[in-house]
């Protein structure tokens, strides 16, 4: 802590993973909770430049946190917390943020499977992002090298564009949101993978990770963060009720980026879109087993791997959820949720 503050800063660059922070913030979720003061300021502080170079993190991240006397870091890929501990940073998993992969890898009429994507081009939001990550297993997966046998294609994180980019034969392959699909599928293209039936128990594509330190000394305050956090994951997937709200405070957060990709309006999200945003409603990560099993398949684990125990430490985020769902006044929008998450499996 710096100056007696909680301070909480984004890992990533990409706009959209400061939406449930803020919105915590604008809708006083982390002051009624409990981050305030004697006197009754805030006892947070909400930084808003990323930490690290975008495909960094697993090399910088304990350091940027320690530079900027960050508390608790957002959207962290989980496999960067597990290289992390294995060189003795005191840093640990406390909750999930997108906890299920959520696109659809589409390819047009010609493209059957994985397999003919040989010699061919495979579309991605970006380097080292999460759609990377995500069809490099899959590749694997369909014995394809990853060095060899596909050119990677970088369309950016508008899934809008991974669409055009199919269409437009740019690319024989790209990953976009399930109901992108079905207007695909329509078309004559197929489906080469759909990830979130592959993952029944979720995926913890990023998390939110917390310092050994605060852990220990103000267990408190990281509990009144994640029932904020939490609180701002329902109220973001809340559909219809705040979409006028959400895709404004997009527009809003997008206008402070000085990236010129990042910094462009976008077309709104569809409520669909935001509704089946995959921030868990229980605040947990899960599914590590299976993404360590992944990740060693793609020949990541060149390192003594610690025990899942030793790095996941999601007790407050438990006990957070716990004391939100015996809140009278907070089950009729929890109920609402429940709904939303049967629809899309998470």
């Amino acid at each position: 802590m710096l100056d007696g503050k909680l301070r909480i800063a984004p890992t990533c660059y990409h706009m959209l993973h400061q939406v449930p922070v803020r919105a915590a913030h604008e809708m006083n979720y982390f002051y009624d909770e409990g981050l305030k003061t004697a006197d009754g300021s805030l006892a947070y502080e909400l930084l808003t430049d990323s930490m690290v170079p975008f495909g960094l993190e697993k090399l910088g991240i304990s350091q940027a946190m320690k530079e900027k006397s960050v508390d608790i870091a957002l959207d962290v890929q989980s496999r960067t917390i597990f290289y992390q501990r294995a060189r003795g940073a005191d840093l640990y998993i406390i909750a999930g943020w997108r906890n299920q992969h959520t696109n659809v890898w589409v390819g047009p009429p010609h493209i059957k499977s994985l397999q003919d994507l040989k010699g061919k081009r495979v579309g991605i939001s970006d380097f080292n992002s999460i759609r990377h990550w995500a069809i490099q297993i899959q590749l694997v997966k369909a014995g394809l090298d990853l060095e060899k046998d596909v050119e990677w294609v970088r369309i950016g994180v508008n899934s809008q564009l991974h669409k055009d980019a199919i269409r437009a034969g740019r690319v024989e392959c790209a990953p976009v949101p399930p109901w992108y699909a079905e207007d695909l599928i329509a078309e004559g293209c197929n489906v080469l993978v759909s990830p979130a039936e592959q993952y029944p128990d979720g995926r913890p594509e990023r998390v939110i990770v917390s310092t050994g330190r605060i852990l220990e000394e103000r267990p408190d305050m990281v509990k009144a963060f994640l029932r904020a956090l939490v609180r701002s994951y329902w109220f973001v997937r809340d559909m219809p009720k705040n979409y006028e709200y959400i895709t404004n405070l997009e527009k809003r957060v997008r206008l402070t980026s000085p990236d010129p990709e990042e910094r462009r309006v976008q077309a709104p999200r569809s409520l669909r879109d935001l509704e089946a945003m995959p921030f868990p409603l229980d605040g947990r990560a899960s599914g590590f087993e299976d993404m360590l099993k992944e990740e060693e398949r793609l020949g990541e684990l060149n390192y003594t791997v610690p025990p899942i125990k030793e790095v996941v430490a999601q007790d407050l985020v438990d006990e957070a959820f716990k004391d939100l769902c015996g809140r009278p006044e907070l089950q009729e929008e929890f109920q609402r949720l429940k709904k939303a998450e049967a629809r899309w499996g998470y």
